[in-house]
Protein backbone atom coordinates (compact mmCIF):
# COMPACT_ATOMS: atom_id res chain seq x y z
CA UNK A 1 0.00 0.00 0.00
CA UNK A 2 1.30 3.40 -0.88
CA UNK A 3 1.96 5.39 2.03
CA UNK A 4 0.88 9.04 1.21
CA UNK A 5 0.61 12.10 4.07
CA UNK A 6 -2.28 13.40 4.97
CA UNK A 7 -2.53 17.66 4.91
CA UNK A 8 -2.08 18.87 8.15
CA UNK A 9 -5.75 21.45 9.08
CA UNK A 10 -3.00 24.86 7.81
CA UNK A 11 -1.81 23.47 4.71
CA UNK A 12 -5.81 22.40 3.62
CA UNK A 13 -6.89 25.94 4.82
CA UNK A 14 -3.74 27.29 2.78
CA UNK A 15 -4.94 25.27 -0.20
CA UNK A 16 -8.41 25.97 -0.32
CA UNK A 17 -7.39 29.75 -0.43
CA UNK A 18 -5.04 28.79 -3.21
CA UNK A 19 -7.70 27.57 -5.00
CA UNK A 20 -10.15 30.17 -4.74
CA UNK A 21 -7.22 32.59 -6.24
CA UNK A 22 -6.95 30.45 -8.99
CA UNK A 23 -10.30 30.56 -9.54
CA UNK A 24 -11.31 33.93 -9.00
CA UNK A 25 -8.14 34.38 -12.09
CA UNK A 26 -9.43 31.81 -14.37
CA UNK A 27 -13.22 33.18 -14.39
CA UNK A 28 -10.99 36.73 -15.71
CA UNK A 29 -9.30 35.23 -17.70
CA UNK A 30 -12.38 33.57 -19.11
CA UNK A 31 -14.38 37.01 -18.92
CA UNK A 32 -11.18 38.30 -20.92
CA UNK A 33 -11.59 36.35 -24.34
CA UNK A 34 -14.84 37.84 -25.38
CA UNK A 35 -14.35 41.05 -24.34
CA UNK A 36 -11.26 40.94 -26.54
CA UNK A 37 -12.95 39.51 -29.18
CA UNK A 38 -15.93 42.02 -28.84
CA UNK A 39 -13.07 45.31 -28.58
CA UNK A 40 -10.95 44.16 -31.05
CA UNK A 41 -13.72 44.18 -33.54
CA UNK A 42 -14.85 47.24 -32.24
CA UNK A 43 -14.68 51.20 -33.82
CA UNK A 44 -13.78 52.07 -30.33
CA UNK A 45 -11.37 50.42 -27.85
CA UNK A 46 -12.63 50.82 -23.88
CA UNK A 47 -11.94 48.29 -21.12
CA UNK A 48 -8.77 46.47 -21.69
CA UNK A 49 -5.70 48.07 -22.39
CA UNK A 50 -5.74 50.16 -26.03
CA UNK A 51 -2.06 49.32 -26.50
CA UNK A 52 -2.91 45.64 -26.32
CA UNK A 53 -5.85 45.66 -28.50
CA UNK A 54 -3.77 47.55 -30.86
CA UNK A 55 -1.45 45.23 -31.25
CA UNK A 56 -3.48 42.51 -31.22
CA UNK A 57 -5.78 44.15 -33.71
CA UNK A 58 -1.95 44.99 -35.93
CA UNK A 59 -1.15 41.17 -35.59
CA UNK A 60 -4.45 39.65 -37.14
CA UNK A 61 -4.54 42.46 -39.49
CA UNK A 62 -1.05 41.35 -40.49
CA UNK A 63 -1.55 37.69 -40.65
CA UNK A 64 -4.65 38.38 -42.78
CA UNK A 65 -2.75 40.22 -45.52
CA UNK A 66 0.11 37.68 -45.64
CA UNK A 67 -2.51 35.07 -46.47
CA UNK A 68 -3.79 37.24 -49.12
CA UNK A 69 -0.57 37.80 -50.15
CA UNK A 70 0.35 34.05 -50.70
CA UNK A 71 -3.60 33.92 -51.90
CA UNK A 72 -3.06 36.11 -55.24
CA UNK A 73 0.53 35.11 -56.04
CA UNK A 74 3.52 37.53 -56.08
CA UNK A 75 3.20 38.54 -59.30
CA UNK A 76 -0.26 40.30 -58.59
CA UNK A 77 1.01 41.60 -54.81
CA UNK A 78 -1.07 44.67 -53.85
CA UNK A 79 -2.03 46.59 -51.03
CA UNK A 80 -5.21 44.90 -49.92
CA UNK A 81 -8.50 47.07 -49.36
CA UNK A 82 -9.57 47.64 -45.82
CA UNK A 83 -12.78 45.72 -46.26
CA UNK A 84 -10.82 42.65 -47.74
CA UNK A 85 -8.42 42.59 -44.52
CA UNK A 86 -11.66 42.93 -42.11
CA UNK A 87 -13.46 40.11 -43.44
CA UNK A 88 -10.30 37.79 -42.46
CA UNK A 89 -9.55 39.59 -39.10
CA UNK A 90 -13.31 38.97 -38.04
CA UNK A 91 -12.81 35.48 -38.75
CA UNK A 92 -10.06 35.17 -36.67
CA UNK A 93 -11.84 36.80 -33.95
CA UNK A 94 -14.41 33.40 -33.66
CA UNK A 95 -11.22 31.18 -33.16
CA UNK A 96 -10.16 31.12 -29.63
CA UNK A 97 -6.72 29.37 -30.50
CA UNK A 98 -5.52 31.83 -32.26
CA UNK A 99 -7.30 34.59 -30.54
CA UNK A 100 -5.11 33.92 -27.25
CA UNK A 101 -2.19 32.79 -28.36
CA UNK A 102 -2.31 36.49 -30.27
CA UNK A 103 -3.52 38.27 -26.99
CA UNK A 104 -0.58 36.60 -24.94
CA UNK A 105 2.25 37.59 -27.79
CA UNK A 106 0.69 41.40 -26.78
CA UNK A 107 0.91 40.64 -23.21
CA UNK A 108 4.42 39.10 -23.32
CA UNK A 109 5.77 42.07 -25.23
CA UNK A 110 4.18 44.50 -22.98
CA UNK A 111 6.02 42.83 -20.07
CA UNK A 112 9.18 42.86 -22.18
CA UNK A 113 8.84 46.56 -22.35
CA UNK A 114 8.09 46.95 -19.05
CA UNK A 115 10.74 44.98 -17.14
CA UNK A 116 13.36 47.37 -20.23
CA UNK A 117 11.97 50.11 -18.59
CA UNK A 118 12.30 49.13 -15.02
CA UNK A 119 15.01 46.67 -15.01
CA UNK A 120 16.70 47.59 -17.90
CA UNK A 121 16.31 44.03 -19.18
CA UNK A 122 17.17 43.16 -22.61
CA UNK A 123 13.77 42.26 -24.56
CA UNK A 124 16.90 40.21 -26.63
CA UNK A 125 19.84 39.21 -25.32
CA UNK A 126 19.87 38.12 -21.73
CA UNK A 127 22.49 37.30 -19.51
CA UNK A 128 21.98 33.33 -19.47
CA UNK A 129 21.84 33.69 -23.68
CA UNK A 130 25.44 36.00 -23.29
CA UNK A 131 27.03 32.58 -21.83
CA UNK A 132 25.46 30.77 -24.31
CA UNK A 133 26.78 33.05 -27.11
CA UNK A 134 30.18 32.89 -25.66
CA UNK A 135 30.08 28.93 -25.04
CA UNK A 136 29.34 28.48 -28.71
CA UNK A 137 25.87 27.53 -28.46
CA UNK A 138 23.68 27.48 -32.18
CA UNK A 139 20.90 27.38 -30.30
CA UNK A 140 21.53 30.93 -28.62
CA UNK A 141 22.90 32.49 -31.58
CA UNK A 142 19.86 31.66 -33.71
CA UNK A 143 17.23 32.41 -30.63
CA UNK A 144 18.75 35.65 -30.62
CA UNK A 145 18.53 36.01 -33.82
CA UNK A 146 14.45 34.92 -34.07
CA UNK A 147 13.70 37.41 -31.14
CA UNK A 148 15.45 40.68 -32.52
CA UNK A 149 13.29 39.86 -35.66
CA UNK A 150 10.20 39.60 -33.49
CA UNK A 151 10.73 42.54 -31.47
CA UNK A 152 11.35 44.22 -34.73
CA UNK A 153 8.23 42.59 -35.94
CA UNK A 154 5.93 43.78 -32.42
CA UNK A 155 7.25 47.31 -32.98
CA UNK A 156 5.25 47.38 -36.16
CA UNK A 157 2.84 45.25 -34.88
CA UNK A 158 3.46 42.64 -37.60
CA UNK A 159 2.95 38.84 -36.89
CA UNK A 160 4.95 36.01 -39.35
CA UNK A 161 3.36 33.32 -40.52
CA UNK A 162 6.63 31.21 -39.60
CA UNK A 163 6.72 32.41 -35.79
CA UNK A 164 2.95 30.91 -35.15
CA UNK A 165 3.02 27.67 -33.06
CA UNK A 166 1.66 24.44 -34.95
CA UNK A 167 -1.60 24.52 -33.87
CA UNK A 168 -2.03 28.05 -34.70
CA UNK A 169 -0.53 27.67 -37.96
CA UNK A 170 -3.13 25.02 -38.76
CA UNK A 171 -6.22 27.68 -36.62
CA UNK A 172 -5.31 30.20 -39.87
CA UNK A 173 -5.02 28.07 -42.53
CA UNK A 174 -8.32 26.24 -41.24
CA UNK A 175 -9.98 30.01 -41.81
CA UNK A 176 -8.86 30.52 -44.81
CA UNK A 177 -10.11 27.39 -46.26
CA UNK A 178 -13.35 27.94 -44.76
CA UNK A 179 -13.61 31.31 -46.02
CA UNK A 180 -12.39 30.30 -49.96
CA UNK A 181 -14.36 27.11 -49.40
CA UNK A 182 -17.44 28.43 -52.34
CA UNK A 183 -14.72 29.48 -55.41
CA UNK A 184 -13.32 26.92 -56.95
CA UNK A 185 -10.76 29.31 -58.43
CA UNK A 186 -9.56 30.19 -55.11
CA UNK A 187 -10.44 27.05 -53.51
CA UNK A 188 -7.56 25.49 -55.51
CA UNK A 189 -5.21 28.76 -54.87
CA UNK A 190 -5.53 28.17 -50.93
CA UNK A 191 -4.93 24.65 -50.79
CA UNK A 192 -1.54 25.50 -52.85
CA UNK A 193 -0.76 28.27 -50.18
CA UNK A 194 -1.24 26.29 -47.49
CA UNK A 195 1.38 23.92 -49.12
CA UNK A 196 3.69 26.85 -49.05
CA UNK A 197 2.97 28.18 -45.79
CA UNK A 198 3.62 25.22 -44.10
CA UNK A 199 6.88 24.45 -45.83
CA UNK A 200 8.14 27.54 -44.95
CA UNK A 201 7.47 27.02 -41.58
CA UNK A 202 8.99 23.60 -41.81
CA UNK A 203 11.73 25.17 -43.03
CA UNK A 204 11.96 28.38 -41.17
CA UNK A 205 13.89 29.32 -37.53
CA UNK A 206 11.04 29.72 -35.32
CA UNK A 207 11.41 31.54 -32.41
CA UNK A 208 9.59 29.20 -29.67
CA UNK A 209 10.77 26.04 -30.94
CA UNK A 210 14.08 27.54 -30.49
CA UNK A 211 13.58 28.94 -26.77
CA UNK A 212 12.02 25.72 -25.78
CA UNK A 213 15.21 23.64 -26.93
CA UNK A 214 17.40 26.22 -25.26
CA UNK A 215 15.48 26.24 -22.01
CA UNK A 216 15.29 22.22 -22.09
CA UNK A 217 18.84 21.91 -22.20
CA UNK A 218 19.71 24.55 -19.60
CA UNK A 219 20.48 23.04 -15.79
CA UNK A 220 19.18 24.02 -12.55
CA UNK A 221 16.80 27.17 -12.27
CA UNK A 222 18.30 29.63 -13.61
CA UNK A 223 16.03 29.56 -16.50
CA UNK A 224 13.45 30.97 -14.36
CA UNK A 225 15.36 33.87 -13.24
CA UNK A 226 13.77 36.69 -15.43
CA UNK A 227 16.95 38.52 -14.57
CA UNK A 228 18.79 35.94 -16.27
CA UNK A 229 16.78 34.17 -18.64
CA UNK A 230 14.98 37.48 -19.84
CA UNK A 231 11.43 37.75 -20.72
CA UNK A 232 11.06 35.29 -23.76
CA UNK A 233 12.73 31.96 -22.11
CA UNK A 234 11.48 32.63 -19.21
CA UNK A 235 7.86 32.59 -20.22
CA UNK A 236 8.58 29.28 -22.03
CA UNK A 237 10.74 27.91 -19.48
CA UNK A 238 8.08 28.01 -16.97
CA UNK A 239 5.42 26.51 -19.20
CA UNK A 240 7.20 23.69 -20.18
CA UNK A 241 8.21 23.22 -16.87
CA UNK A 242 5.16 23.47 -14.69
CA UNK A 243 3.33 21.45 -17.34
CA UNK A 244 1.14 24.46 -18.59
CA UNK A 245 0.81 26.05 -21.87
CA UNK A 246 3.24 29.15 -22.70
CA UNK A 247 -0.30 30.98 -22.61
CA UNK A 248 -0.83 30.02 -19.64
CA UNK A 249 2.34 31.02 -18.25
CA UNK A 250 1.99 34.31 -20.20
CA UNK A 251 -1.40 34.81 -17.89
CA UNK A 252 0.17 34.25 -15.08
CA UNK A 253 2.20 37.22 -15.04
CA UNK A 254 -0.63 39.55 -15.31
CA UNK A 255 -2.04 41.58 -12.31
CA UNK A 256 -4.46 39.83 -9.90
CA UNK A 257 -2.52 35.98 -11.30
CA UNK A 258 -0.21 35.84 -8.51
CA UNK A 259 -1.48 32.81 -7.24
CA UNK A 260 -1.22 30.92 -10.83
CA UNK A 261 2.54 32.14 -10.80
CA UNK A 262 3.44 31.14 -7.84
CA UNK A 263 1.70 27.68 -7.95
CA UNK A 264 3.71 27.67 -11.43
CA UNK A 265 6.88 28.30 -10.08
CA UNK A 266 6.47 25.79 -7.10
CA UNK A 267 4.91 23.51 -10.44
CA UNK A 268 8.11 24.04 -11.92
CA UNK A 269 10.36 23.33 -9.67
CA UNK A 270 11.67 26.83 -8.16
CA UNK A 271 13.03 27.07 -4.42
CA UNK A 272 11.33 29.41 -2.41
CA UNK A 273 13.69 31.83 -2.47
CA UNK A 274 13.90 31.77 -6.73
CA UNK A 275 9.88 32.07 -6.32
CA UNK A 276 9.81 35.01 -3.89
CA UNK A 277 12.28 37.14 -6.02
CA UNK A 278 10.40 36.33 -9.11
CA UNK A 279 7.15 36.78 -7.39
CA UNK A 280 8.63 39.93 -6.27
CA UNK A 281 9.89 41.03 -9.87
CA UNK A 282 6.20 40.79 -11.15
CA UNK A 283 4.06 40.97 -8.58
CA UNK A 284 5.75 43.49 -6.98
CA UNK A 285 2.92 44.91 -5.08
CA UNK A 286 1.38 42.60 -3.84
CA UNK A 287 2.05 40.09 -0.56
CA UNK A 288 2.90 36.55 -0.98
CA UNK A 289 -0.36 33.80 -1.40
CA UNK A 290 -0.65 32.03 2.21
CA UNK A 291 0.42 28.90 2.70
CA UNK A 292 3.49 27.93 -0.33
CA UNK A 293 5.71 26.76 2.43
CA UNK A 294 3.36 23.94 3.04
CA UNK A 295 3.36 22.72 -0.59
CA UNK A 296 5.76 20.62 -3.20
CA UNK A 297 5.50 21.15 -6.53
CA UNK A 298 3.34 17.59 -7.25
CA UNK A 299 0.82 19.34 -5.25
CA UNK A 300 1.11 23.01 -6.73
CA UNK A 301 1.03 21.11 -10.33
CA UNK A 302 -1.97 19.38 -8.98
CA UNK A 303 -3.78 22.61 -8.00
CA UNK A 304 -2.58 24.12 -11.13
CA UNK A 305 -4.24 21.00 -13.19
CA UNK A 306 -7.80 21.51 -12.01
CA UNK A 307 -7.69 25.75 -12.81
CA UNK A 308 -9.27 26.41 -16.42
CA UNK A 309 -6.04 27.70 -18.36
CA UNK A 310 -3.67 24.29 -17.36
Amino acid sequence: MIDQAVPSADAQTAEAALRRDLARGDAAATSALPVLRYLVAAEEPALLSEEVLARVRGMLADVAAQLLDALIGKADRRAHAPDEIAVLTRAFLEDAVLLTHVHALALEWQLAERLHERLVLDPVVSPLLEAGLAAGDFDARAFVAAQARWSQAQRRLALPLAELPGDVLEAVLGILRALVGAEPALSERALAVETEVRGAHAVGVNRLALAARIVGKSEGDGSLTIGNAGVALFLSALGLRAGLSREAAILATQPGQKARLALALLAAGASQARLEDQMLVLHPASALPQGLAALDGRRAASILSGGGFA
